[in-house]
């Protein structure tokens, strides 16, 4: 498995993408329905409609009474958990359609609190345990996701729904030990992640941060491959066996640029991935500890915790 391959199994198992550390509480509700946030009114779409969740009337996603946050989020970790593997991360299935979409199903979109969704559950394919709790809760967050979405099916996001989490969570505490444990061997918070929380304007960024590893402040910083390079150590072996080592400017199936100790650069044709290259990537020791995590701890109390810990470094 590729590096990157490694860094999406990873935020897949933390809940699909890095955000989705989310556990709210106390988190803001979104307004009474029918009714705009104070002070503001709903825009009025093409034709004259409102938009936006909570409206009187119009179609399902509308008019079916939110769940609490807390509810919300539970959901959407049990969703990446348990649902994620077949109808994707974004809800919207597979392309050969043996997964349907759920953002158009109209189980998913006529279900009230569940009954529907949790009915398809039992009957599934691919057995899947969960306690009726578990499945409204599922069912919460798909009809959440819902909500955002425009008229006639528009993407998801069309219609904000006001809805402010908290992914300061976790106990404090508990991520010093876990970070010492972990992180101890190449962080420090009195070394290079001195003040790290100042470093970032919200939890949720640093949280996105130190979990994807990709700020320079976690010793990230590298870019995607295709075509990117990303600027990292890496060593390339040519068609006649010979090797050459410096930093990777670019790469794609057709070329590969290299950075050479000297200052040099060196491009080279590519055909059938030869020259073959190997990245020396330093932020593997970092994908190898988040996945360790992830694995342990599928229900991410340690990943919530080193949040709520670095959070407090200021």
């Amino acid at each position: 498995m590729t590096l990157d391959a490694r860094i999406i199994t990873a935020v897949v198992l933390t809940g699909a993408m890095t955000t989705s550390l989310v556990l709210a509480q106390g988190a803001g509700a979104p307004p009474p329905q029918g009714q705009p946030p104070a002070g503001q009114t709903p825009p009025a779409p093409a034709g004259g409609r409102q938009g936006g969740a909570g409206r009187a009337g119009g179609y399902t996603q509308y008019t079916r009474p939110p769940a609490s946050d807390d509810v919300i989020v539970r959901g959407k970790s049990l969703y990446g958990a348990n649902c994620a593997g077949c109808h994707a991360i974004d809800l919207r299935g597979t392309a050969d359609g043996k997964n349907p979409n759920l953002l158009r199903s109209g189980v998913a979109l006529r279900d009230q609190k569940g009954e529907l969704i949790g009915a398809r559950v039992v009957k599934h394919a691919s057995p899947i345990t969960l306690i009726e709790a578990d499945t409204t809760a599922i069912a919460e967050y798909i009809h959440s996701v819902h909500a955002t979405m425009g008229g006639q099916g528009s993407p998801p996001g069309r219609n904000p729904t006001n809805v402010t989490l908290n992914v300061l969570v976790g106990d404090p505490k508990a991520g010093e030990a876990t970070f010492n444990a972990v992180c101890g061997s190449c962080h420090s918070v009195t070394g290079n992640l001195k003040g790290i929380a100042s470093k970032f304007s919200e939890p949720r960024a640093l949280q996105n941060g130190w979990v994807s590893g990709t700020t320079s402040t976690f010793g990230g910083g590298r870019g995607g491959r295709g075509g990117g390079g990303g600027n990292v150590p890496a060593l390339v072996t040519l068609a006649d066996g010979s090797k050459l080592e410096g930093t990777l400017v670019r790469e794609d199936d057709f070329l590969v640029v290299l950075l050479l100790p000297d200052g040099t650069r060196k491009s080279m044709a590519r055909t059938n991935g030869v020259p073959k290259v190997e990245i020396k990537d330093p932020r593997a020791g970092h994908v190898d500890a988040i996945v360790k995590l992830a694995h342990e701890d599928m229900q991410n109390r340690m990943l919530h915790d080193i949040t709520a810990y670095l959070w407090t470094i200021k």
